[in-house]
Formats: structure tokens, sequence, C-alpha cells
């Protein structure tokens, strides 16, 4: 094999495209791709532990407190290569989910910049992230991140009697116009949330914004007939069933499976709450769709799934209205992301002694976790594609050998897949008959494990 140097990958990313970055220095520069890189080699360890000395930790550690490097240029740097990964699919849609989750430290007394929580002496941060998925559920990137310390005095004070943009909630609008701002005329997002997204200002915002939305429902609206959304689109007669896959209940213990929903929809106005109207805000009417999936083939002794879901894009037949059922699905994709985050790269066990340095780390490991959640949906969409997509000739040749122990070589690349379950086996993946796709931590594992290997291959060169 050749000397030279392999060329950038999945596997081995150079980060090279953070060079848009507007940094006057750099040696600045130089050294945050040389952290990204380092911090990609093995997620989950500490700094300390991933670095190659003492002096690479101190420069990490420099490199935090840099103003240089702030969260501002680093995601915008990064959305821009999420663009350019979007534009190469040659989709015109693209599904945006956004959810937040809590990053806990525990009882850090003397680290400054972190929240709290009701009742809790945990501190903390929050993470508000938009994940763009195609729309058969390939996992593209971030477009925007929003970190922030909760503020416990402010929330206890009476929501109603703050503006929309002082809220917390309002991280959803937030977010959705950071998201869609510069994207490309040709390209359209569907914004896709939770119950917890179910606020008017919200769906209103986003209407005025001529973004589209599909949402599931958690307020039985009123409709401006005096009747209540769910209860009449339940009135309607079921216009058809569709079979889609639920994602293991780790907390229950339920694999994935595949279930079937019946399907119902029902397009109305709903009127503007009433703490809205005392408020005057402005706000008028909203004509909406809303989408009732209810189970009919549900786990013994289980209560049947059930959505309502609000969308403002038009249905008016039933396979219209199967495709937001299936956006929607596509959903749990971020709660994927958030487990790669916390359980594979760890970041609740940063050690920095810092909000504003735990805050860029997260932003760090966020962009680390988005390429292995791309890396793992990516092997399971395009199996038989050739494995070059994700590492280059002599990643390959090298997985290869130590994965199936062996000096030959196959005449071509691998597949995806192949390549995807020999990572997956380094990670301790035993590929039994009902053990399915490798899931991300495991693929993390392999990933980390065949890095660390390849680094040693390389020196003995």
């Amino acid at each position: 094999m050749s000397n030279t140097r392999a060329t950038s990958s999945l596997l081995t990313p150079d980060f090279d495209f953070f060079r848009r970055m507007y940094i006057h220095c750099g040696r600045t520069l130089n050294r945050f791709i040389q952290t990204m890189k380092t911090l990609s080699h093995n997620p989950g360890a500490s700094i300390a532990e991933v670095s190659q000395d003492a002096a690479e930790a101190k420069a990490i550690s420099r490199l935090l407190q840099n103003p240089e490097i702030n969260e501002e240029n680093v995601m915008d740097a990064y959305r821009v290569e999420t663009l350019r990964q979007m534009e190469q699919t040659g989709e015109s849609v693209f599904l945006c989910v956004q959810d937040t989750t809590e990053i806990k430290f525990g009882s850090r007394e003397k680290t400054p910049g972190l929240g709290a929580y009701n009742r809790e002496q945990t501190k903390g941060l929050l993470v508000h992230s938009s994940l763009v998925l195609t729309p058969s559920g390939l996992p593209m990137g971030l477009l925007h991140q929003k970190i922030w310390a909760r503020n416990l005095k402010l929330k206890a004070e009476r929501k109603v009697s703050r503006p929309y943009e002082e809220k917390e909630n309002y991280k959803w609008t937030e977010t959705a116009q950071a998201s869609a701002q510069g994207l490309p005329s040709d390209m359209r997002l569907i914004h896709v949330g939770d119950r917890e997204a179910d606020f008017f200002e919200f769906l209103s915002t986003l209407q005025a914004d001529n973004q589209s939305y599909v949402i599931r429902s958690m307020q039985n609206r009123i409709t401006e007939a005096e009747g209540r959304m769910w209860d009449d689109v339940c009135k309607q007669p079921v216009a058809g069933e569709i079979v889609v896959s639920i994602p293991r209940d780790t907390r229950r213990g339920v694999p994935t499976r595949e279930t079937t929903l019946a399907i119902r929809f029902l397009t109305d106005t709903v009127q503007v709450p009433a703490h809205l109207k005392q408020k005057r805000a402005g706000y008028s009417p909203l004509t909406c769709t809303i989408i009732h999936a209810v189970e009919t083939t549900p786990l013994e002794g289980q209560a049947p799934i059930e959505w309502f879901l609000f969308t403002n894009l038009p249905i008016t037949t039933m396979d219209e209205a199967s495709e937001k059922v299936a956006w929607y699905v596509q959903r749990w994709k971020i709660e994927r992301f958030h487990y790669i985050l916390k359980s594979g790269c760890e970041i609740e066990k940063m050690q920095a002694r810092d909000g504003d340095r735990l805050k860029k780390l997260i932003l760090f490991y966020s962009i680390i976790a988005a390429q292995l959640l791309h890396l793992t949906y990516l092997a399971r969409q395009q199996p038989d594609a050739p494995c070059t997509q994700i590492m280059n000739d002599e990643e390959w040749k090298v997985l290869h050998r130590i994965a199936y122990k062996t000096s030959k070589l196959p005449p071509n690349p691998p597949t995806l897949h192949e390549s995807v379950m020999a990572l997956a086996k380094l990670g301790g993946f035993l590929g039994r008959k009902g053990d399915g796709d490798p899931g991300a931590k495991v693929l993390w594992r392999g990933i980390r494990a065949f890095q660390t290997v390849f680094e040693s291959y390389r020196y003995l060169l």
C-alpha cells in the first residue's frame, strides 16, 4: 500500500469545510480542525484521554477559552456543509425535525454558566436542535442548534404575562427561522415536531413565514364552528391504512416492529386561543388539516398507538395523508441523535469547569454525533452501494483484513452494508439471526476500534 496520506472520509474526516469560518488567525483555525479530528477519533473519552500528550490537552483547553472559536461561527460553517450535502442528494423537500434535550452535569455548584432544573439540585444546560432529513429519513446534519442555561426565576413568572419572544418556547420559532434562512430557492423544509411544538404562536408564525409543518397535536382545539378538532376527525370514515415501522422502545424493552395504522383526516379552521384573544396579540384563525392515525394491531396488553397530527399542507387523498404520517415517524431520528450525543459521546461526563466551554464542547460533539447518525442510516438505505462512499481504498482494505483476520482482499470494494457490518463486528456486534441491523452505539465502538488500529497501522508503513 502507498505511504501517502489517505484522503478524508466519513471514518477519518478532515473537517476542512470549517476553513469557511471567518477567523483571522490561521493557527487558531488549524488547532480547531485538529481538535475536531482528535475528538472524533474517540468520542466519549475525556480530553486528557483522547489527546496524544499533555501538550495537546493543554492546546485544546486553550482553544475552548479562545473567543475566536464561538458557537455562532462554528455552526455557520457546519450549516454551509450541511446545505452542500443536502444539494448533493438531488432532493427538493427535506424534513426539519426539532427537539430539546437536557444535558445534566450533576451538582456542580462551582461551575459558572450552568442552569438548574425544577425541584432538583442538578445543574446543566438545555440543547434544542434542528436535524434535517431526506423524506425517506436519511439524516443530513444540523441546520441550527441553541444551547442555554435555564433561569428558574424567569421561568417561574406567569407565562401569559410575557411576550412570546421572551418565553422559552420561542426556541421553536427561532430555530425554524434560522433553519430556513438562506435555503436555496429550489429547496423546501417541512418542520416536524412532537406535542411540545403544538402551541398556537409557533404554528401561526410558520404560516406567516410561508413555512410548512407536521406537528403532533397536544390540544383538542376549538374550531370556528365551535366543534373540537379531535372529536370531529374521529367521526370521519377511515380513509385507508398504512404500515409503519415503530422504533424500539428501550425503556419498555419493546423491539422495533411494524404495525398498521388506520387513517382519517379533516380540514377545518381553528380559533385563536382565548388567552391570546385577551392579550389582543393580533393572531388570526388557522386553517389546517388534522390527521388521525390509530393502531389496528396493538401489542397485547398495551394501548394502541394514537396520533393526532396538524399540518398546513393540502391533503385531499389517502396517499397525501399517509405521506405526512410517514414523515412524522421519521421524527424519532432526532431521539437517536440525542442518544448518540449522550451515550456515545458521553457529554454529560465532560469536566470543563465553565458553562461557555461546555457549550462549545456540546456543539463540537453534536457535529460528530450527526455524522455517525448519517453513517448508520446510510448503510440501511443504500446497502448495495460501494463502501467507497464512506471510506477510501486504504481504509477499506485495512478494515477487511482486521475484521476478517485475512491477508486476502476481494477483487472489488465491499458494499456499504458489508463494510458497516465489519465495523460493527469490531464493536462487538455478533450479527446473529434476528439481531437486525447494528445500532449507532455498536457502530460507534467499531469505528473507534478501527481508528485506533488504522492510526497504528500507518505508523508501521
